[in-house]
Order: structure tokens, then sequence, then C-alpha cells
């Protein structure tokens, strides 16, 4: 049964694992915020997206899953938490986010979703400080005004806006660009994770990008040209990243650029501002959509739905643990003490690694704890019944534990191991909420071991080495059966 040094360096270790549980769900952030829920539980946004081509070329499954990579990546990127992003049918793309609650932010995440592209200005004309709800008011008179100007030409260019909070502090910066209709370059010049926040020799902020070979040729002959037009023209040679007809970006070209470039504001002391730098990283890194994607629909799905599913799965869960409580007791006397001492233990550090890894929970990632209690409680039933079965062989209490050990523990490792390789192919061929169970499953699986394998040893090797006499009664065996099963050896 181990050592008494073992037994408590073992307990020493859990307690430490259990201080640390404490701080993680109660000390270092308010336990209502300390886990995460899913989509079916919290609520969230639903988004469906249909892929398409505009020279109505049909899209391919290759094109639709480079498609889903990105937009998962560009979700991921923006600090979703969790989010589904799965194929329906030919060339639609359903996108679930938890956490968000209105259409608008939901469109602001992931309604970006068209080609990256830069566009050489033309021509561009700005108004500043304006309030929200005259936006589009000051975008239809600067579109009037533009269409009047030399640099458009209708069918062959088009005028696209840029929408930025005012540097004044009331409203926002509204400015209105003249572009060629297509873009120059396209997000396809750039190299994957190119693009970065840094700050330059001045300290300012600045984000650098990096292109491909071919790339970085296209943009030293584009603004090459952008430089000589503005040597004629007098007018700033501005480059327009633009991202689904949103201008995200207008630097001033300085100089011919080619692979490396720097995008940078000398305009402000600071360099580019904080969010708009993060913005621009986020949007560069994303790369471009191999396919267009128009929203079909926006839906929220209700918190009340997900409260009452969380609280129906909650109290399924409690009254499934207490029952395994309350029956290890009336079968196994002490040993089901010691086992439930272990089941708690188990419970409790089992919502730690939720908080701390984090994990959002779903319905179907609570099923997979509630079966990982059965799993741990199995365990604890198998040796505790080779445990029975050595004390009715009239073997001391001290050695019975020790053999129902050693007797039952190939058994637990054996069905747990069949169980991780179960939730291992899960959580490999399945979606999200599938994969929530598998891994919760798993993660239950591995720390039930530890809890009802390793824990209730060391507390029982520790209880008796305090020489504390645990009787067959105590232990679910009546002397009866004890008796006659020690007859029965006897007259062999």
């Amino acid at each position: 049964m181990g050592s008494r040094r073992n037994n408590l360096l073992i307990l020493g270790l859990v307690a430490l694992m259990l201080a640390a549980t404490v701080y993680v769900i109660f000390i270092r952030q308010p336990v209502q915020q300390a886990t995460r829920l899913g989509l079916d539980l919290k609520g969230g946004v639903a988004v469906q997206l249909k892929g398409y081509h505009t020279n109505g070329q049909p899209v391919t499954r290759d094109e639709m899953q480079q498609a889903v990579q990105v937009i998962q990546r560009r979700i991921n990127s923006l600090g979703v938490t969790e989010p589904e992003v799965q194929i329906q049918g030919q060339n639609q793309v359903s996108v679930q986010i938890p956490g968000l609650t209105n259409e608008r932010q939901a469109v602001k995440v992931i309604g970006k979703t068209a080609q990256l592209g830069f566009y050489p200005v033309k021509d561009f004309a700005a108004q500043q400080s304006v309030p929200k709800d005259q936006v589009k008011k000051v975008e239809s008179t600067l579109q009037k005004k533009l269409k009047g100007s030399s640099a458009y030409k209708k069918g062959k260019t088009k005028i696209l806006f840029e929408e930025d909070p005012s540097l004044s502090g009331s409203g926002v910066d509204v400015t209105g660009y003249v572009v060629p209709d297509q873009p120059s370059i396209t997000g396809k010049a750039l190299k994957p994770n190119g693009a970065k926040v840094d700050f330059d020799q001045a300290n300012k902020r600045v984000v650098t990008l990096q292109l491909t070979s071919e790339g970085g040729k296209k943009m030293s002959q584009l603004t090459q040209k952008m430089l000589t037009h503005s040597q004629m023209s007098g007018k700033p040679p501005l480059l327009a990243i633009v991202l689904d007809n949103d201008v995200i970006s207008a630097p001033q070209v300085q100089s011919v650029l080619a692979q490396n470039i720097q995008i940078s504001n000398d305009s402000l002391p600071q360099g580019l501002p904080e969010n708009e730098a993060k913005q621009l990283q986020v949007v560069l890194n994303a790369g471009a959509l191999p396919v267009n994607m128009k929203v079909l629909s926006v839906e929220q799905v209700g918190p009340t739905l997900g409260a009452d599913s969380l609280r129906s799965g909650l109290t399924a869960a409690l009254a499934g643990f207490a029952l395994v409580l309350v029956f290890l007791v009336v079968i196994y006397r002490v040993l089901g003490l010691i086992a439930d001492l272990a089941l708690l233990i188990y419970a409790f550090l089992l919502w730690g690694i939720v908080v701390a890894v984090p994990i959002t929970m779903t319905l179907p990632g609570i099923a997979g704890i509630v079966l990982s209690i059965g799993v741990a409680a199995d365990a604890n039933i198998v040796i505790f019944e080779r445990i029975k079965e050595e004390v009715r062989r009239g073997k001391s209490s001290r050695t019975a534990i020790q053999l129902g050990y050693e007797k039952g523990f190939r058994a637990i490792l054996d069905g747990n191991v069949t169980t991780l390789i179960t939730a291992f192919i899960l959580f490999a061929l399945s979606t999200a909420q599938v994969k929530g169970f598998a891994f919760m499953l798993a993660v239950g699986v591995v720390l039930s071991m530890f809890t009802a394998v390793v824990v209730t040893r060391a507390l029982l090797g520790l209880l008796a080495g305090r020489r504390v006499r645990l009787t067959p009664p105590m232990m679910g065996v009546s002397r009866k059966n004890v008796q006659e099963r020690g007859s029965a050896v006897g007259a062999k």
C-alpha cells in the first residue's frame, strides 16, 4: 500500500492542487465569470454564409474548405471563444459564435468575409467628427462630390468609404475614396501570418508585413507608378487596404515598396492608433478567401433556452453525483466514505481544469462530465469488490486492501484506456459540440484514474498505517460470509 511517507506526499500534492483550484475558481476572478459557457448554454449568434464566384462558376469543395479555415482563423484572431464553423451543402457555411448577443456585433466579427485587396487611390474627400446617426447622410454627400471628380469613371472605378473614431473624441471621421473597380493586388500576395504590430526607430506604432516574391514584384510596380503619378498630379499617393468593400486603412506611400512593407502614421505622435494597428494586423493575417461570401442570415440563440438547459443539466449532474455518493456508502461503508471524499476531490479538480484551461462548457460537455463520474465510481467499485473478496477469504483489512488494488488495477486500466480511445476517435471525427463531450470525457477519465486509484489508495494506506482496525462489516462484508468462506477454505 505504499509507505506512510509516500502517502503523505500524494495527499500533500492533492492539497496543493486543491489550493490552486480555489485560487483559479474563486480568487483570480469572480466565480460567476470563472466558467465559460458555450452557445447552447450562454446564447450567442448563428450566421449562415453562402460562397459564390462573381463570374457564375460553381464553387468547389476545396474552396469551401479553405474558406472555412480562413473564417475560423479570422474569428480566433478576434478573440472569440470556441466558434463552430462548418460547411453545409455545396456552397454554404454555418458559423456559431457563443457570447455575442446582437446581430451588428456578429456581422462586425465575421461579416468581413470578402476578398482582401490593395487599391491605388485616385481621389478622396473627408469629413471629420460626424455624429454616428449622420454617417450615411455624410457618405451620400461625399459620394455625390466624388462622382463629380475627374478621377471617377463609371464602370471603371468605384467609391469606397472608411470610418474611424474621430481623434477629437466626438463622432467618427468619414473618408470616401475613388479607386479602380478591381484591386491591383489581392490578399494572396501576403505571406501567411506576415503582418505584425511593431514600433519604428522613433518608437511610433507601425504595422509591418511581408509579401511573397510575386507579390513584392507587383507591389514594386504599383507603388512606382503611384509615385510617378503623384509627382505629376500633386496628389498624395494613397494605397487603400480594402476588405469587403470597406477601407480598413489608406496609408500614404513614401517610397517604392517591395516584399517588406511598413504601414505607419507620421501625423500622430504615437504612430498608428493601437486599435487600428491591431485590426489591420488581424485583417492582413486572416488572408484572402478563395470565394466571395454573402451573409444569408444572422440569428440569435436565446439565453433563456440556454439558462433552462444549463439548470436542467446541472440538476441532473448533481442528482446523479449525490446518488453515486449514497450508493458507495451504503454498499462499501468506510471504503465508500473514502471513495466519496475522492469523488468530491475529483469534481473540484475537474472544475478547476475547466476554468484554468479554459474549456467552454456545453450540454454535451456536461454529459461527458456525468459519464466520467460514473467511470470514477466504477473504478472504486472494481477495487472494492476485490477487497471484499479478499476479506471473505479471511485476509486482514490491510492485506485485503493491498491485494484489492493489485488485482483490480489492471482491469481499471484496460477499461479506461478503451474509453480514452473512444473519446479520441470521437474528438477526431466529430463536430465542435461532440468534440466537447469527447474532450470532457477524456479529461474526466484521466483525472478519475488519479483520484479513484492514487488518492483513495493513499487515504486508505494512511488510515491503515494509523492502525485503525477495519472490521468486515465496516467494509460491507458480513461476518457470516467471512465465516462461511473460511470454513469452505478450511474444508479444502
